[in-house]
């Protein structure tokens, strides 16, 4: 299990927006090369990523299929169904506090590759990490990027 949690100062809209923006996550998420949405209907979205990430030496390959269930503004549940985990699911839960967003990400990940004894594990959490931390440092970004409409002023 791996759980992240921050304290974002922006609109809940703004980190629904950043959060549910898949096809944008290479842009900012660390070692993930491709992100796309193959299909989508309602709610439900079916996302391809690819890249890799490592710890120290380690190395390892992220190719992952989700199907994605999204609840408006509330939380994001994935789980992938097909790729290099046995078992990846994760939920991100937004909610609005007084000064900002509390993201919480709570995840289980089983990769159908073989981890080296004692570093293993902790590479797959610190890859997590990693990527948490950027896309809580996206959502703070765009939060505090002047829209075109205020740069008229």
């Amino acid at each position: 299990m791996v759980r992240a949690e921050a304290l974002v100062e922006a609109p809940l809209q703004t980190a629904w927006r950043v959060l549910t923006d898949y096809a944008q996550y290479p842009q900012f998420i660390p070692d993930l090369k491709s992100s796309r949405v193959l299909a989508r209907s309602g709610n439900t979205a079916i996302v391809e990523q690819k890249g890799e990430a490592g710890f120290f030496f380690y190395h390892f390959p992220l190719e992952v299929t989700f199907s994605i269930t999204e609840v408006p503004d509330t939380s994001v549940r994935s789980q992938a169904i097909s790729g290099t985990f046995k078992e990846m699911t994760g939920t991100y839960v937004l909610s609005e506090q007084a000064n900002g967003v509390r993201l919480v990400y709570d995840g289980r990940l089983v990769p159908a590759f073989r981890l080296p004894p004692l570093i293993g594990m902790a590479a797959l959490r610190a890859a997590v990490e990693r990527q948490f931390v950027a896309l809580a440092r996206e959502i703070r970004r765009v939060a505090n990027t002047p829209s075109r409409s205020n740069d008229a002023r």
